[in-house]
């Protein structure tokens, strides 16, 4: 009887197990609140106590956030019975084939008004729900999320599995291909959720969004998830409780998949973009640790607007090293890019070899570092048609020319840096109410002491220079004409330009043309206006629109003018200047109805007259 006892019980435990997973009796009880959860299959037996081989195995349940479906080919595992009766799904030593995950969002309608749209039909389908999840903001049976009143949700506990894998889909993101999956989890919705550890092998497969093919990809990722409460969830910060390694190398046959989830309204699309990527990153709790390293290289990808398109190649490499070895460290490198616009028909911006490299001391997978680096260089860029800078009735309209441009930038972790710009303009042609210009032109910028906290920077020794200019004024021509302007110890700030500038010039005639005051020149002075080589110094500030123009000295001969200009915003230009010769002087008066003469000013008028133009702006 001792022996045949245990024998009855295990007979009995054959019976009625088999009885209960044959007729479904379990996947019954687990379902009783499909709201929440249901389980089915398609066969089950088991043949010792708590052993379980079950095929065609379906999973699936929801929250107020999101739906999830689990499939499974076949599998042998471990089953607590006993904590189906506190609606609790624990099973360990779980060995599975054709294992497939799914997860999404539900849809809330409003937000996404016509469900027939293909990102919306691109969602998982989910077993025993409808496609897709519509949420209808009904009010909840009970207010789980605050209290545990009433909790009645199934809590779902994994634990030692080993499972070859079919399918990954999440929200519009599909993985298929070869696979398999060790690890567990725990899921106690609206409660808590802790991963890992996890270790996932993918080979051979294909990342799909939608119906396109994103990436076909090796990879091996370690994951652990620290428990946390999903409900204190905001955005991605989950990644704070991440610890993981993630090593993958794919080849990428285009970024089509990305206009899939921009949508055909967006105004931006991306054609080719195929390339290569391969990633070892390290993540300590959503920081990217230090022995990680990224690199995704592409021959061409083109971005479109609908009146723009900019075409361009390159790689983009991060390394990340301790905070003392240089911290993070991106760089980019485009070899070269063009940007055209079609319906103008003008030759395309070309720029070559760009150089930028981004440094912090740490990196976060969603937060932006605190304190950024860059070193950027751009060797060459060319505007082939300077009717590319027109942009506006009220500016300068370009006629023709182009321009060419080389420079860098170099800011530390503080936003302090320094630069450099040269500009070279050939044959430009523009014009601006009554006037007309061409010219050819040099510009050298050399620009210190920027900070990007403050907004300020200087000008160290800069120089523009124009030559081969010809000016048509109203009835007025001048050609030949040329200048050199040095600039020294000039600021600048978000809305203030301030320089001192020394200028050599031709003459001054387009100037004294330009402003209509010709006519009111003395003939002993007009020596000073077209006599060659003229000199001058001043000091420029430009507040928006407003320009104040302190010429401090101007000689040319016996000749000499001093005064100031000032344009106020929205304003004709108003000044006054001081010309004298010997014993001779003349002041002219830039009056907004026109220009006036006084003949034998002083020092002191044209003193006077600066000072008063300290209130006109």
């Amino acid at each position: 009887m001792i022996v045949i006892a245990p024998f009855a019980l295990f007979l009995a435990y054959l019976l009625l197990v088999n009885v209960a997973l044959s007729s479904k009796l379990i996947a019954t009880l687990v379902s009783q609140n499909p709201d929440d959860v249901m389980l089915d299959y398609d066969s089950a037996y088991s043949l010792w106590p708590g052993h379980v081989h079950v095929e065609g195995f379906r999973l699936s349940g929801q929250d107020s956030v999101l739906q999830f479906g689990v499939l499974v080919d076949e599998a042998d595992c471990q089953i607590y019975l006993p904590d189906l009766f506190r609606k609790k799904f624990y099973a360990s030593k779980i060995r599975a084939k054709g294992y497939t995950q799914r997860i999404r969002m539900h849809v809330d309608p409003s937000a996404v008004p016509d469900l027939e749209d293909p990102r919306i039909k691109a969602l998982p389908p989910i077993w025993g729900y409808t496609n897709p999840s519509i949420d209808l903001a009904a009010p909840p049976r009970k207010n789980l999320e605050f209290t545990d009143e009433g909790y009645d949700l199934w809590t779902a506990h994994l634990e030692d599995v080993d499972a070859t894998i079919n399918e990954i889909w999440i929200e519009q993101v599909r993985y298929a291909g070869k696979g398999r999956v060790r690890g567990g989890f725990y899921f106690k919705p609206l409660r808590l959720v802790r991963v890992g550890p996890v270790v996932l092998e993918l080979r051979d497969g294909q990342i799909h969004i939608g119906d396109h093919v994103l990436a076909r990809l090796d990879g091996d990722i370690d994951l652990t998830m620290t428990p946390f409460d999903p409900m204190n969830v905001d955005g991605l910060n989950f990644t704070e409780t991440m610890a993981a390694r993630i090593r993958i190398e794919a080849l990428v046959p285009g970024l089509e998949g990305i206009n899939f989830m921009l949508g055909p309204d967006a105004g931006v699309r991306l054609d080719d973009g195929s390339g290569q990527l391969l990633t070892d990153l390290i993540i300590d709790q959503g920081a990217v640790a230090p022995g990680s390293s990224f690199s995704y290289s592409l021959s061409r990808v083109d971005v479109r607007s609908p009146d723009m398109k900019v075409t361009a190649g390159g790689e983009v490499s991060l390394t990340v090293s301790k905070p003392d070895h240089g911290g993070a460290r991106a760089v980019v490198l485009v070899p070269d890019a063009s940007m055209e616009r079609p319906e103008n028909k003008l030759p395309p911006i070309v720029i070559e070899k760009i150089r930028a490299i981004f440094t912090s001391d740490d990196l976060h997978l969603v937060n932006l570092p605190k304190k950024i680096g860059a070193d950027l260089n751009v060797v060459a860029a060319a505007v082939p048609d300077l009717r590319w800078l027109n942009f506006g009735q009220k500016a300068p309209v370009f006629a023709g020319g182009a321009a060419f441009f080389r420079g860098k930038l170099a800011v530390d972790k503080e936003g302090r840096g320094a630069g450099a710009l040269r500009t070279v303009i050939r044959k430009a042609a523009m014009g601006w109410k009554d006037t007309r210009v061409t010219t050819n032109a040099v510009a050298e910028f050399d620009i210190g002491d920027v900070n990007f906290a403050a907004k300020t920077a200087t000008l160290r020794q800069s120089r523009i220079e124009v030559t081969d200019v010809g000016i048509k004024y109203k009835n007025e021509t001048w050609s030949d004409w040329w200048a050199r302007i040095n600039i020294n110890d000039g600021t600048i700030s978000q809305n203030l330009i301030e320089a001192g500038i020394k200028l050599e010039c031709r003459d001054a005639e387009p100037a004294v043309g330009l402003l209509d005051a010709k006519d009111v020149i003395p003939g002993w002075a007009a020596g000073l206006i077209s006599m060659e080589g003229l000199k001058a110094a001043a000091t420029v500030k430009k507040s928006g629109s407003a320009v104040d123009f302190k010429l401090l000295k101007a000689e040319g001969g016996s000749l000499s003018i001093r005064g100031r200009l000032k344009k106020p915003t929205g304003e004709e230009p108003v000044g006054a200047f001081l010309v004298k010769s010997g014993i001779l002087s003349v002041g002219i008066k830039l009056e907004k109805d026109g220009p006036g003469i006084h003949p034998l000013a002083t020092d002191s008028w044209v003193n006077e007259k600066m000072s008063k133009l300290d209130n006109t702006l």
